[in-house]
């Protein structure tokens, strides 16, 4: 093989690896985003859980809650809230 035929498969390899790069960058940053949530939602829920202690009250801290509590912070924290003394 030429040395012409090595040059175009490098500049071929890094136009394909560049192209990837730009489509593959956009998941890893929505798990990223949804990772940080759902740990901001643990810390919501662990402050409510440390308030609710003193009142007897408890919210458990499982992945869906922290998610949710992540997701729309204050109003899903109230909603969790309302479904646990009113439903259960």
């Amino acid at each position: 093989m030429g040395t012409e035929w090595m040059i175009a498969i490098i500049i071929i390899g890094v136009l394909c690896l560049i192209a990837l790069g730009k489509s593959v960058t956009r998941p890893f940053r929505w798990i990223g985003q949804l990772a940080l949530q759902t740990v901001v939602g643990a810390v919501l829920l662990l402050l409510c859980n440390l308030v609710g202690e003193m009142a007897g009250f408890h919210l458990p801290l499982n992945p869906v809650t922290a998610l949710l509590t992540g997701l729309l912070r204050l109003p899903g924290l109230a909603a969790l809230l309302i479904i646990k003394t009113f439903l259960l």
